[in-house]
């Protein structure tokens, strides 16, 4: 990517730092470590952001689903298992922050990694996690229950908690190594 400004004299950078001619040749691009990098660089425009999510690469696929700024139409395409077949890419559509009403349709797949992370998931609706909470799996139980009820609490209850435990019972629990 090549960095040029937007049109000559231009006071601030295209979009992504590139100019329009480079997003094309990178979205076009044959080699899928390219279109890989382009999904990842802040900034893209959405018309190449659409062309990745339906890129036949899983990898680029994967890359998009890690974006904070997906529109609602390539959230759909992403996170519903019917017409997404990677499981990376669901399982990273499972964290996504603005996952809200599609956790449903994830959460019904045989996937431990998808229910782990939707356990863990802010945006992941009570219903859903009403249904993890009697999974088998001791970590998504336990995630989804400490999600729920945290979520019965009020402010003052919250407030009188340990931060620990308030930052666990209001999203994922910090991972042990």
């Amino acid at each position: 990517m090549c960095g040029k400004r937007a049109a000559v004299g231009a006071s601030t950078a295209a979009p992504g730092g590139c100019c329009e001619p480079c997003w094309h040749d990178a979205v076009a691009s044959s080699s899928e470590s390219v279109r890989a990098a382009a999904a990842r660089r802040p900034g893209a425009p959405e018309w190449a952001l659409d062309a990745l999510a339906y890129d036949p690469s899983p990898l680029v696929r994967a890359e998009i689903a890690l974006r904070r700024d997906l529109t609602d139409p390539l959230m759909d395409k992403l996170a519903d298992p019917d017409r997404e077949l990677d499981r990376t890419v669901l399982r990273r559509m499972a964290r996504h922050p603005a996952l809200g009403r599609r956790a449903s349709d994830l959460a019904a797949l045989n996937d431990l990694v998808v229910q782990r992370q939707l356990a863990g998931n802010p945006s992941t609706p009570p219903g859903v996690l009403s249904a993890l909470a009697d999974h088998s799996d001791p970590a998504v139980n336990r995630a989804a229950r400490a999600r729920l009820i945290g979520a019965a609490l009020d402010d003052d209850q919250r407030e009188r908690l340990p931060v620990g435990v308030r930052s666990f019972l209001a999203a994922r629990p910090a991972r042990r190594r």
